[in-house]
C-alpha cells in the first residue's frame, strides 16, 4: 500500500545534501523487496509514495513515486531524480518545474530514469498522464517577453516563463524516457512529452526518449537550449515543435511515427501574431532520421515531414526524411518565403525517400495557396548535395522494433558533413552504423 505525501508547502522527500543508503540489489538496480524507505541525513524518503502539491525545497528521489495531480517544483527548489528510478503518473498528473527551479534527472544507459504511466504494462496508452513542463527565463519573441504555459492556471505566476537570461538552466535530462503522456489538462490543451518554455543554454538534454505521446513529443517555446541523442516515437501530433523564437540546435535525432497516428515530424513556427517577431525562430538540426507513417502501409493519416510557417527560419544537415504519407516539406506564408529567399532555410547533405505516399510521390513539396515560390528548386539545388529518391536502406523501419542504423550498402554512408560546432559526422541520419547505434538498450517501443 502506498503512502500519500501531500506537499502544499514542503518537499516531497528530503533536502540536500544527501547521504543515503540506496536499498539496491547487488547489480546497483533498485528492487522493491530490498527496502521500503531510504534513509538520508535529514529525514526519511518513503518509497512508492504518492506525490501531490508543491515541492519548495531541494529534494532528491532515490526510489519510485507516483504523481497525483499537477506537482509543481517552485521557489528555487531543485528536484533531483537518481539513476534507475521510475516515476509514475496517475491520470491528470504532470510534473511542472517553475522558473527559478530545476529538474536534475541524470540516469545512465544501464539505469535510465523513466517517467511513465501508473497503469500496468499492457494497459498503458497515450494520455495516461500529462508529462514534464520546464519553465525558464531565456528570451522568447512574445510581445511582452513572457507568457503562461499552455493548459495551466493562467492566473498563477508559478506557470510564467520568459525573460532575458539566455544562459538560464532549466536543469538536466540525461538517459531519460518519458512515456504514455499527453493528458488533456483543459479543452484541446494536451501536454507534450517534454515542453521547454524559454529554457536557456545552461539546460542539458542528452539521451532523451519521448514515447507514445498524445500531443507533441517535445516542444520549445522560445529559448536557446541545445540537445543531443533524442528519440521521439509514436507522437500522435508533431514529433518536434518549435516556436516563439527558439534558436537552439539538436544533433542525433531519431523520429519514427506510429503507422496509425502522426502529424508532422517537425512543425516550425515563428509567431502567429507577428511573423517577423525577434528573436526569430531559427533552429538547427543535424543528423536526423525521420520515419513517417507510410513505412507501415497504406494508412490514411496526416503524416508529413516538415512544416515551415509564420516566418520561421531553419537549417537541416545530414537529415533523412522517409516514408511520410503526405508531403515531405510544406512552406507557407510570404514571410517564410522571404526568409527562405534570404538563405534562412537550408537543407544540405540530406536524403528524401518514399514521401508523399498518398499520391505515389506526386506532391512532395507544398507551398501556400496561390504561391509561385519554388520550394522544389530550394531543396533539389545540386549545390545542396541532397539525395532525392534514394533508399536509405535502414536495418528496419518497423515501428515496434526500429533499427535506425544503415546497412552496408546504404547511400548515407560517407555522404554527410556536419557544420562547424557539431559532432563530426560523415554520414546522413541519426545513426552512423550498427556498432555506433546510440539508440539501443535504453529505449522502448512498447505500444502499451
Amino acid at each position: 500500500m502506498t503512502t500519500k505525501k501531500i506537499l502544499p508547502m514542503f518537499a516531497a522527500a528530503v533536502a540536500l545534501p544527501l547521504l543515503f543508503a540506496q536499498g539496491c540489489g547487488d547489480d546497483g538496480m533498485q528492487t522493491s523487496d530490498t527496502a521500503d524507505t531510504n534513509d538520508t541525513a535529514s529525514g526519511e524518503e518513503e518509497c512508492d509514495s504518492e506525490i501531490e502539491g508543491t515541492i519548495e525545497s531541494d529534494t532528491t528521489w532515490t526510489c519510485g513515486h507516483t504523481l497525483s495531480g499537477v506537482v509543481t517544483v517552485k521557489n528555487g527548489a531543485k528536484l533531483t531524480v537518481n539513476p534507475g528510478v521510475t516515476i509514475k503518473g496517475l491520470n491528470g498528473s504532470a510534473l511542472v518545474v517553475s522558473k527559478g527551479s530545476q529538474l536534475i534527472a541524470e540516469g545512465t544507459k544501464e539505469q535510465p530514469i523513466v517517467f511513465t504511466s501508473a497503469l500496468a504494462e499492457g494497459s498503458r496508452a497515450r494520455g495516461d498522464w500529462g508529462g514534464i513542463v520546464l519553465l525558464g527565463d531565456a528570451k522568447n519573441n512574445l510581445q511582452t517577453g513572457s507568457g503562461i504555459a499552455e493548459g495551466l492556471d493562467a492566473g498563477n505566476p508559478d506557470y510564467a516563463y520568459g525573460g532575458g537570461d539566455d544562459a538560464y538552466s532549466c536543469g538536466s535530462l540525461k538517459w531519460v524516457r518519458v512515456e504514455y503522456v499527453g493528458f488533456e489538462l483543459t479543452k484541446d490543451n494536451e501536454l507534450n512529452g517534454v515542453t521547454f518554455y524559454s529554457c536557456g543554454t545552461g539546460t542539458t538534454v542528452d539521451y532523451l526518449q519521448v514515447h507514445m505521446g498524445k500531443d507533441d513529443g517535445i516542444e520549445m517555446f522560445g529559448g536557446t537550449w541545445s540537445g543531443k541523442h533524442i528519440v521521439v516515437s509514436g507522437a500522435q501530433d508533431d514529433s518536434v515543435d518549435c516556436d516563439q523564437g527558439y534558436t537552439g540546435s539538436l544533433q542525433h535525432v531519431a523520429i519514427i511515427q506510429d503507422p496509425a497516428a502522426g502529424n508532422y515530424g517537425f512543425e516550425l513556427s515563428n509567431q502567429a501574431d507577428n511573423l517577423d517577431a525577434e528573436p526569430r525562430t531559427k533552429p538547427k538540426f543535424v543528423n536526423v532520421t525521420a520515419i513517417g507513417t507510410g513505412a507501415g502501409g497504406e494508412i490514411d493519416t496526416q503524416s508529413s515531414g516538415i512544416r515551415l510557417k509564420e516566418g520561421v527560419g531553419a537549417e537541416f544537415y545530414n537529415a533523412v526524411f522517409a516514408y511520410f504519407h503526405g508531403p515531405v516539406i510544406e512552406l507557407t506564408e510570404g514571410a517564410t518565403e522571404t526568409v527562405a529567399t534570404g538563405g534562412g532555410i537550408v537543407f544540405k547533405n540530406s536524403l528524401f525517400f518514399g514521401n508523399s505516399a498518398v499520391d505515389d510521390g506526386a506532391t512532395p513539396y507544398v507551398v501556400g495557396e496561390g504561391s509561385t515560390f519554388d520550394l522544389e528548386g530550394l531543396i533539389e539545388n545540386a549545390a545542396n548535395n541532397n539525395l532525392i529518391d534514394s533508399d536509405p536502406l535502414f536495418e528496419s523501419v518497423d515501428f515496434t522494433a526500429p533499427n535506425f542504423a544503415p546497412t552496408d550498402g546504404s547511400p548515407v554512408r560517407g555522404a554527410g558533413a556536419a557544420p562547424a560546432g557539431f559532432d563530426a559526422a560523415d554520414y546522413i541520419g541519426a545513426v552512423g552504423s550498427v556498432e555506433a547505434d546510440w539508440t539501443l538498450d535504453w529505449t522502448t517501443y512498447a505500444a502499451n
